[in-house]
């Protein structure tokens, strides 16, 4: 059984040129204790992704149907990079399940379906420069629960710096990014992303998973000078820095 260093690894192989943006938030929890539950087998449908080139592809869908995803294009050719920065839950090795705090965010889920997946990847004989897939969860920034005290608080947001800049895109002669969520609208974190890519060239398209229609160029606009404000500002006051560089924190009561 492998353990998390060989794990992570797998996901981050030294002769990747992707490999420095895999985020090892989730990879630290996982050890040879780690219970995988069975995972149903699902058909995916990726005809619609050009074949691995000049394009790279965002994930951006709820849960484990990321890392699913990531998985089947792998198989197409694409690097899976995981850049999900939430803790799953705290980082106690003594803390069972049955013991954990709730969580705001249900992240267990995408650390399941990472560790299940790592065999399937190491099957995978990807090239070192094969173009990569980045994987996040939709879901990040949406609390299933309120963040009353005693709550692990494990709301979080992506940066544009956990992604490449468009000059280093370019410079592997990347000419379009692939957006896959559900939906149109794009989140607001990973739009100031997008932007920076469109601004240098870098042509935009979004693909919903659930429709035959293949991806369709967009726009992004960026946002007013107060809206990027307001956003800096309910990241710094509303969001948890935890250990491992990851977000997560228990809510502790008004007078504590």
């Amino acid at each position: 059984m492998m353990d998390k260093d060989e794990i992570y690894r797998i996901w981050a192989p030294s002769d990747s040129l992707w490999s420095r943006w895999v985020k090892p938030v989730l990879f630290s929890f996982m050890d040879s204790r780690f219970d995988v539950p069975r995972s149903s087998v699902t058909q995916f449908n990726i005809d619609w992704a050009p074949r691995p080139g000049q394009a790279v592809i965002v994930v951006d869908l709820p849960g484990e149907d990321g890392v699913v995803w990531g998985l089947q294009l792998a198989r197409l050719g694409y690097r899976p990079i995981p850049l999900y920065n939430a803790l799953p839950f705290p980082p106690s090795e003594k803390m069972s399940p049955a013991t954990r705090p709730e969580c705001m965010v249900d992240v267990v889920p995408i650390l399941t379906a990472l560790y299940r997946e790592t065999a399937a990847l190491k099957e995978i004989h990807l090239a070192a420069d094969a173009p990569p897939v980045f994987l996040l969860d939709a879901d990040r920034r949406i609390a299933r629960k309120d963040p009353e005290p005693g709550v692990f608080d494990n709301r979080s947001v992506c940066f544009t710096t956990d992604f490449p800049s468009a000059e280093f895109l370019s410079s592997r002669h990347i000419t379009e990014a692939i957006v896959l969520q559900r939906g149109s609208n794009v989140a607001g974190d990973l739009l100031l992303a997008l932007i920076e890519w469109q601004k240098a060239g870098i042509q935009l398209l979004r693909k919903d998973p659930v429709e035959a229609d293949p991806p369709k160029p967009v726009v992004v606009e960026p946002p007013s000078f107060l809206r990027r404000l307001w956003y800096r500002i309910s990241v710094t006051l509303t969001l948890r820095r935890g250990e491992l560089g990851g977000f997560g924190g228990i809510v502790k009561s008004a007078s504590g």
